[in-house]
């Protein structure tokens, strides 16, 4: 699968950010955010598989349903540059107060017969309510035995959590397993939490496996974090898009050859099909450098000041129960519906209108004559059977899937944008 759709891995356990969003002790919140940081490692595939590089103005969208808060967090990821390979993403579920904007620098570096994958940038949690920013970066993934001997994967360097407004501060070191250390030294880490200069609690363990707290003042360490089994059934479910929705710059459309061609063991179909994709994205630059017309990513948009990348339609306002009814997504657009948009196109229900399309010279990538296959490939295991996400996709109702007006840019709830299937 491809970078963007592997970094969505991290909001598995966004239910801890919707608790974190309404706690009110400013420590207790901060522990909450370490737990959701946490809770984005220890799935890990069998074996070990990179992901695709993304190429550019490729995107990836899916959801998770929050069956606690009757809400969605949508997550929303562009390919915005390509030298240097940048990807961009934004995280929002405005009902629950939270939304996470960063991108990442893709970086490599060659040891002989190990290699370290840099995810060079940040990401910025918001809790909406309160108006408060956390900066959070990311750990490097350190892949030894390239060349020869056993392949392993660990992950390594020091990261921040940081919230400027109420001073709290959490640093975690990922350590690399030493060249004589033993099996429990593999994946350790530590750190600390502290509030200015001062300590307030100190992190032990294994990111993959438990993590224990000793609160300063305290004479013992009490279990932190574990990826119990009990943890991994209250995973939330993540919802995509089916193939034959999708655009075909859309993740999954996109490396669906590929991907079947990995899944067969055909490695040379998988290499063609791969090098098909890249020729074409070649391709595609010659005719921008000639035509003079440079790249536009969809959805994201570089601040010329900050050098920041932003996602063009967020919304950071605080939820309003009174205004707001649903937050949805079409298209990689997130949008709220208001009550006040109900009533003015009440005349619109059951007239279906035209649907977004992207459009120029960089959609088409493959033949006419290539067609989605259908297969898709879940994130986890293919054995669920598929589910709808309410806000995204009709099931649930009769008769036929109206699309939205062109404008205005609101939909009410009878109004349904392309479905999404579940996979866990």
């Amino acid at each position: 699968r491809s970078f963007l759709n592997k970094l969505s891995d991290y909001y598995y356990h966004a239910d801890l950010l919707s608790r974190a969003a309404v706690e009110e002790d400013a420590y207790s919140r901060m522990k909450l955010v370490l737990r959701w940081y946490l809770s984005g490692f220890y799935k890990k595939p069998k074996g070990i598989k990179k992901p695709y590089n993304p190429i550019l103005g490729e995107t990836f969208r899916c959801c998770w349903f929050h069956p606690q808060t009757d809400s969605r967090t949508f997550y929303i990821a562009e390919q915005v540059s390509h030298h240097p390979p940048v990807s961009a993403f934004h995280v929002s579920n405005r009902k629950d107060g939270f939304c996470i904007s960063g991108s990442i620098t893709a970086k490599s570096r060659f040891y002989g017969n190990s290699l370290s994958a840099l995810l060079d940038g940040k990401a910025t949690l918001t809790f909406l309510n309160r108006a408060e920013d956390y900066t959070l970066t990311m750990p490097y993934a350190h892949c030894k035995g390239i060349l020869y001997g056993t392949m392993t994967l660990e992950l390594g360097g020091k990261v921040t959590i940081e919230c400027a407004k109420n001073n709290f501060q959490a640093q975690l070191e990922f350590k690399l397993k030493p060249f004589f250390g033993g099996s429990t030294s593999i994946n350790q880490i530590s750190g600390k939490i502290t509030s200015g200069e001062e300590v307030l609690a100190s992190l032990s363990g294994h990111w993959d496996r438990d993590v224990f707290i000793k609160e300063e003042g305290s004479g013992s360490s009490a279990l932190f974090w574990t990826p119990s089994g009990e943890v991994r059934r209250q995973r939330l479910r993540q919802h995509t898009v089916p193939l034959e929705e999708q655009t075909e710059l859309e993740s999954e459309r996109l490396w669906q050859h590929v991907t079947r061609a990995i899944s067969k063991g055909d490695q040379h179909r998988a290499t063609q099909e791969k090098f098909a994709l890249e020729e074409a994205q070649r391709q595609r630059a010659r005719e921008r450098q000639e035509s003079l017309m440079p790249w536009k990513p969809q959805l994201f948009h570089l601040d010329p000041i900050t050098q920041e990348w932003h996602y063009r339609y967020e919304d950071h306002s605080p939820w309003d129960p009174l205004k707001d009814i649903a937050q949805f997504e079409q298209d990689g657009i997130l949008r709220t519906l208001q009550q006040e948009a109900v009533a003015r196109q009440t005349t619109f229900l059951g007239s279906p209108g035209p649907r977004h399309e992207r459009s120029g010279p960089d959609q088409r990538l493959r033949k006419a004559s290539d067609q989605p296959s259908g297969h898709s490939q879940a994130t986890e295991s293919s054995g669920s059977t598929p589910e709808s996400c309410p806000e995204l996709h009709g099931t649930g109702s009769t008769g036929t899937d109206p699309r939205p007006p062109a404008e205005p840019p609101i939909l009410v709830p009878a109004l349904r944008v392309p479905g999404v299937s579940a996979v866990h």
